[in-house]
């Protein structure tokens, strides 16, 4: 038997020397449309102030009368009102007896076709009986009792149970709260108010206030609506990572069934989707595999049976980690472990830098200091310094022409032109700013970075080309032709591995081997 929910509020006043019935049924509505089964209705008497709450099962209140005549109870033979009334597919009903009667109780529908019929003798009392309906549709149930015949009018909203009428034994007739002495007149400002689950959720209805007259039917609304979703602040911002966030602050009268986060690189395109764990209605995801510089948009949503419904757009950005946080050092110098294949660890700044963004010295290939004036005939390999003519026998530099060996210890050195093209290859590299400085930021496959600033070159006495261009020395000679040596150059529209003239000053970038 599925759990009764109607309420049916009676009160008999007595007034002199006879007796008025007045009758409060109240139905529960959902969405204006669905018919809602209620758990309790709580019943105020403003003018008089008291309050009453009518619960499953406790469907019927007696009230005392405002004049001084006691309350009198009168019990009939006859049939109660179905409970609840409307149901759904099931209902219950009461059969009253003075005496051991035949019965004969009949199911009819809005033809008058019989739908459920039962017969038996019963003894006297209050007889329980549970009724099934097939159709949603109104139906009269009759009692023949002997001679006499009783009918009441039942309302069906429910579908798929079958027609019958199941006799289900001796019951104590609608249980009713004899104990109130709180009293009313007719006029009496009243005020009712619903309660409901919905989905596993108490819903209260609207409040109805009205005066108190004869025989009023009380519609009680209840609202189901989306659910209300707010988008929070993301926390945890790394470089790869962030943790999103979001609360529901308004279940909507039903269950939250789903809740996650749309995103995307652009407001107007929040296309991916990720579910989220709720816990006391907020819930988070980690966002994993970003990229640094890239602004990313998301939005909370929260999902319940009335539909889905979304916070607001929020966005973040992933900051660049703090390269002046080296892996480890050599020679007293840090360096940043990427991850690469070849085990190469790189400086986290240029030589001659004390910060990643700095720019550093400018070194022209195979020397060691830092000159005034950058030409050919500067240049300590020139035709006019025979003395350091480049030996034709050599692909890389040896250690006491490297900058980066002569400035920072044994330890250090140029990266050859395949340590450069695996840096430039296996990181993910991103044009970004550091500290107001525009650069190249290098991602290894483990998640630590390098910046290497745009610090353009030197040619002549002049510095060009600073904050647009980076050029980066390798420790390679260009075979094709020894007047120029192997570089990484980049601006924020490409990155390769490119040759340059020798005698130019460019930036070194050191690497080193050993973790010491």
């Amino acid at each position: 038997m599925r759990k009764l929910f109607l309420f049916v509020l009676v009160v008999f006043l007595c007034l002199g020397a006879f007796s008025q019935g007045i009758t409060l049924s109240f139905i529960g509505q959902l969405n204006n449309s669905e018919y809602c089964p209620m758990d309790s209705v709580v019943v105020t008497n403003v003018t008089k102030n008291w309050t009453e709450t009518i619960v499953y099962p406790d469907t019927i209140i007696v009230v005392g009368g405002t004049v001084s005549n006691d309350l009198n109870i009168v019990t009939t033979v006859g049939l109660e009102q179905n409970v609840p009334n409307p149901f759904d597919c099931e209902t219950r009903v009461e059969l009253a007896l003075l005496q051991r009667e035949d019965v004969r109780m009949q199911l009819l529908d809005v033809a008058g076709l019989v739908c459920a019929e039962y017969t038996g003798s019963l003894n006297e009392g209050v007889h329980v009986f549970d009724i099934s309906a097939a159709n949603p549709q109104t139906y009269i149930l009759n009692a023949i009792i002997g001679s006499r015949s009783y009918s009441i009018r039942m309302v069906n909203v429910g579908s798929g149970c079958g027609c019958s009428i199941k006799y289900s034994g001796l019951g104590k007739g609608i249980v009713r709260k004899f104990e109130t002495t709180n009293e009313f007149e007719l006029g009496d400002d009243m005020q009712y108010v619903g309660y409901a689950t919905i989905d596993g959720d108490i819903v209260i209805s609207d409040t109805v206030e009205q005066s108190l007259t004869e025989n009023q039917c009380v519609t009680l609304h209840f609202t189901r609506s989306l659910p209300q979703v707010e988008t929070l602040v993301a926390s945890s911002v790394t470089n790869l990572s962030a943790i999103l966030h979001g609360r529901i602050t308004g279940t909507g009268g039903s269950s939250i069934i789903a809740c996650g986060f749309y995103y995307g690189t652009s407001e107007d395109n929040l296309s991916q989707n990720v579910i989220a764990n709720i816990t006391d209605n907020e819930f988070s995801y980690e966002f994993t595999g970003l990229t640094t510089g890239t602004t990313y948009y998301y939005k909370a949503y929260g999902t319940n049976t009335a539909g889905t419904a979304y916070g607001d757009v929020m966005t973040f950005t992933p900051l660049p980690p703090d390269y002046s946080d080296p892996t480890g050092y050599t020679d007293g110098y840090g360096y940043v472990d990427l991850g690469l294949p070849s085990g190469t660890l790189w400086a986290t700044c240029n030589v001659g830098a004390s910060t990643p963004a700095d720019y550093g010295n400018y070194y022209a290939w195979g020397e060691i200091t830092t000159n005034v004036i950058y030409t050919d005939s500067t240049y300590r390999y020139s035709d006019g310094n025979p003395k350091y003519t480049w030996r034709d026998d050599l692909t890389t530099l040896e250690a006491i022409d490297d900058a980066a060996t002569a400035n920072w210890g044994a330890g250090w050195r140029m990266p050859t032109y395949d340590e450069l093209n695996e840096l430039q290859t296996n990181c993910t590299v991103t044009w970004t700013t550091q500290s107001g400085v525009n650069g190249r930021l290098f991602t290894g496959p483990n998640g630590n970075s390098i910046f290497l600033p745009a610090a353009g070159r030197r040619y002549g006495d002049s510095l060009l080309s600073a904050g647009s261009i980076g050029f980066y020395w390798s420790s390679s000679v260009f075979l094709d032709f020894y007047g120029n040596a192997y570089i990484l150059v980049f601006d924020s529209g490409y990155f390769y591995m490119s040759n340059y003239t020798r005698y130019c000053g460019l930036s070194v970038r050191a690497v080193c081997q050993s973790k010491n």
